[in-house]
């Protein structure tokens, strides 16, 4: 009896370790759904965070403020750049915004009122200061060498006449990840190419080691100053992971998940001590299973109804994601039809805009046409000449479409070679067809001997004809009204320059002078789209629009000024 007895007892013993051990893996594969669910969702997230905090530098690098402090680093061209970059900061909630010259000396930054500005400071020793100038985007977390706060800068090169002049850096605090990722009974790490904790649910892991850093990763990290190791040792490795520190040893169950945008590890920790006290609970059940026959069905049925009710969670989650994607998919394709009404809307106000003055002329051609044809004695050549004006004026038309709709699909439009003297007598022609009362005022003044341009007539014609119907638009409540129209050679480019001395541009517009449907309330005609093509056209020949105030004589007055690169004289 005693010898059945213990057998009996080794029996359940081998049987209780056998379940147990079954226990702690099926915990452990179901903490790893649980946990690569959640890290596959959280990597996403900050992939996706990532790659939008990417999005502030760039456009900060292609701000001409920005250029202009690069090209020219003098007090009003640096206090401009300091105010962008403070304005940028305070728009994208960064904790800073700051540009360096090609030493990697700060000229500007957004903290240039605080007591401790990194104005003057040299950060040419950073990593993402030698990537820009490479050039390329560069990426970079680090404690910051004046503050002491760790962040995530972002580093994109500036570009002046297509070399590289400087660069411009925005920081952003992730502090704010770790809290809002708090999952009991998990903690998060995330770690860097160097296997050093950088960000962390729990403060004590920050900036611990994972493996041993050899002697060359540690001097890159001294001089580039990323941030300072912590004596404590976090190692881990996928399904396992051990932390010593301050407050003694601490084993866990880990699981990690590789991000895009950076080299970093997501890892979600589990204490191995709560997957034990798990299997405790399932192991105690079991035995009173085992000691109480009773409970035998009452225990099953409850495993039963707990995994009926998993599974009704499960399918409850998968409608749920089913009805959110069908919404966004909604969503989605709403956006779509309302970004497509509105570039309908832009592109019929641009092309009624556009085709206001040559119909008007046409109407005027039609009119007079009329009263020939009813005169006994017409005259047949002026006749003639109407129509020859008439059908050019409907050519220009059917042009004047087909290019704003290449404009407006963002095609590059054909170019060939144009000739600027040309060009200004058709455009002089033009002007006195459709605007003969306001010809008298206009004075034409063409060097002789200018290159040539390569680009589209049409489209060089109707930034002429914007700029000068603008310039008739200011000068027509003025007493003695003078607009001018000059075409010179100005080093590689010709500059077309069309002054006027009427009430010159406010300063509530002036700022958003080139954007879409942007116009002075004071003018008594205009949709505000006049300029912005003209600098769209501008842009097509590569070459730039320009707005100064005459100041000569204290006069009031606007000078536009449209450069366009000339032809090479080797090519001609």
């Amino acid at each position: 009896m005693s010898k059945l007895n213990a057998i009996a007892s080794i029996a359940l013993i081998v049987f209780l370790l056998l379940a147990g051990f079954i226990g702690y893996s099926l915990e452990q594969r179901r903490h790893a759904g649980i946990m690569q669910t959640q890290l596959q969702g959280k990597a996403a997230e900050l992939d996706r965070q990532l790659t939008q905090l990417a999005v502030v530098p760039r456009l900060l690098s292609r701000n001409p403020i920005i250029t202009r402090a690069l090209k020219s680093p003098v007090s009003h061209s640096l206090h401009a750049a300091n105010e962008a970059l403070l304005a940028a900061q305070q728009d994208s909630n960064a904790a800073f915004a700051f540009l360096m010259d090609l030493q990697g000396e700060t000229l500007a930054s957004s903290n240039f009122r605080d007591e401790v500005s990194f104005v003057g400071r040299n950060y040419g020793f950073r990593p993402y200061f030698r990537e820009a100038l490479a050039p390329s985007e560069a990426t970079f977390f680090a404690v910051g060498a004046t503050t002491g706060v760790p962040g995530y800068f972002v580093a994109n090169p500036v570009f002046s006449d297509r070399t590289v002049a400087g660069v411009v850096v925005v920081k952003f605090n992730l502090d704010h990840l770790a809290g809002a990722w708090k999952l009991q009974p998990y903690q998060w790490v995330v770690v860097d190419e160097y296997g050093v904790v950088i960000l962390s649910t729990n403060a004590d892991y920050l900036y611990a080691q994972t493996r041993d850093l050899s002697l060359v990763d540690k001097d890159r990290i001294t001089s580039d100053r990323k941030y300072r190791l912590s004596d404590a040792r976090f190692t881990t490795r996928e399904n396992t992971g051990r932390y010593v520190g301050g407050s003694g040893e601490q084993s866990f169950f880990v699981q990690q998940f590789q991000t895009a945008s950076e080299n970093w590890s997501l890892q979600l920790l589990v204490d191995k001590s709560h997957i034990v006290g798990r299997v405790t609970l399932y192991m105690l059940a079991l035995l009173s299973v085992l000691a109480l026959a009773a409970l035998v069905y009452r225990n099953n049925k409850t495993q039963k109804d707990l995994a009926a009710s998993e599974k009704r969670h499960a399918r409850q989650l998968e409608v749920k994601v089913q009805q959110r994607t069908e919404e966004l998919r909604s969503a989605q394709q709403s956006l779509i039809s309302e970004s497509n009404y509105a570039m309908l809307g832009r592109m019929s106000g641009a092309i009624n805009h556009e085709i206001n003055q040559p119909l008007a002329s046409l109407r005027l051609n039609l009119a007079t046409l009329r009263q020939l044809i009813e005169m006994p004695d017409r005259d047949m050549a002026e006749i003639q000449q109407i129509v020859v004006d008439s059908d050019r004026t409907t050519k220009r038309i059917g042009r004047v479409i087909t290019t704003l709709r290449n404009l407006t699909n963002q095609k590059r439009t054909d170019h060939a070679e144009v000739k600027v003297s040309r060009l200004i007598s058709e455009v002089s022609e033009t002007i006195a067809r459709e605007r003969p009362s306001m010809s008298r005022c206009l004075s034409v003044f063409v060097h002789q001997k200018l290159p040539a341009v390569r680009g589209s007539e049409v489209l060089l014609q109707q930034a002429a004809l914007n700029l000068l119907y603008n310039a008739f638009d200011a000068v027509i409540d003025v007493s003695a009204p003078s607009v001018k129209l000059t075409a010179t050679a100005v080093g590689d480019n010709i500059q077309i320059e069309v002054t006027d001395n009427g009430c010159g541009v406010s300063d509530v517009v002036l700022a958003d002078l080139f954007k879409p449907f942007v116009s002075d309330k004071t003018r008594k005609s205009g949709l505000g789209l006049g300029l912005t093509l003209v600098e769209l056209i501008a842009k097509d020949h590569g070459g730039s629009l320009q707005y100064k105030p005459v100041t000569e004589d204290a006069a009031q007055g606007s000078i536009f000024t449209l450069t366009i690169p000339a032809v090479p004289a080797e090519t001609l």
